[in-house]
């Protein structure tokens, strides 16, 4: 029987030197010199990796997108999302109270 994902990740984490990246879900995992591991661009700890990766292989849609939202975080999107969010929000305020 062939190892699942989830097996293949746990293997992956454990490996002293790798270095090619690893694919969950469309999100890049790669291991840096320092230990930590960087996920899309953004640096995250080893424990915080594997439950980050724990959270993508889920099949609960919710434990999925806790995962995505923390690597959001982690490498600025989500503040920049909010910003772009809130000036629109502005923008129609300001538009609103003009009539």
């Amino acid at each position: 029987m062939p190892p699942t994902k989830e097996e293949d990740f746990e293997s992956w984490i454990r490996s002293k030197y790798n270095p090619r990246p690893f694919y969950i879900a469309r999100h890049r995992f790669e291991k840096s010199q320092t230990g930590s591991i960087i996920i899309d661009k953004a640096v995250f700890d080893l424990e915080e990796a594997v439950d980050v990766g724990r959270m993508l292989l889920s099949v609960n849609p919710v434990s999925r997108l806790s995962a995505q939202v923390a690597i959001w975080e982690k490498n600025g999107t989500l503040v920049k999302g909010v910003l772009v969010i809130a000036i629109v929000l502005l923008i129609l305020v300001i538009l609103f109270l003009r009539r």
